[in-house]
């Protein structure tokens, strides 16, 4: 039985410039840097310590693979990231130069808002409703 997701790959144009994007910008950590050998590294991050979710930052190197950068989710939504304080990271990314879709709004289940990353990857961020 399958009992969750462990790692998801992002396709992106360079690692340093995606891992200063996703630490600075998203605020998260990096979880493995390892080079492997001269040109393969191993680069994943993640929300924080406890998140057993991990990004898997990936370099494009074939044209196919290039060309789906910022399209991985064919203009849809690629990944929705839980937050416990939807207008603080709001207001906290966007104060990073985080491109959002709007602000946070109610929507079924709670308060979202769309943001995308920084190669055009699209985004939710969600705050579901307490249940008290």
């Amino acid at each position: 039985m399958i009992t969750q997701a462990s790692q998801i790959s992002i396709l992106v144009k360079d690692l340093e410039e995606a891992k200063q994007f996703y630490t600075k910008k998203l605020g998260f950590i990096v979880r493995d840097e390892i080079e492997f050998s001269p040109g393969w590294k191993y680069l994943t991050v993640s929300p924080n310590s406890a998140n057993e979710t991990r990004l898997e930052l990936v370099k494009a190197d074939t044209p196919k693979q290039k060309e789906i950068i910022g399209k991985q989710a064919a203009n849809q939504v690629l990944i929705m990231f839980l937050s416990d304080d939807i207008e603080k990271d709001y207001l906290e990314m966007k104060g990073r130069g985080v491109t959002f879709h709007g602000e946070p709004q109610n929507v079924p289940g709670g308060k979202g808002v769309g943001f995308e990353d920084l190669y055009g990857n699209a985004y939710d961020l969600f705050q579901p409703t307490s249940k008290e």
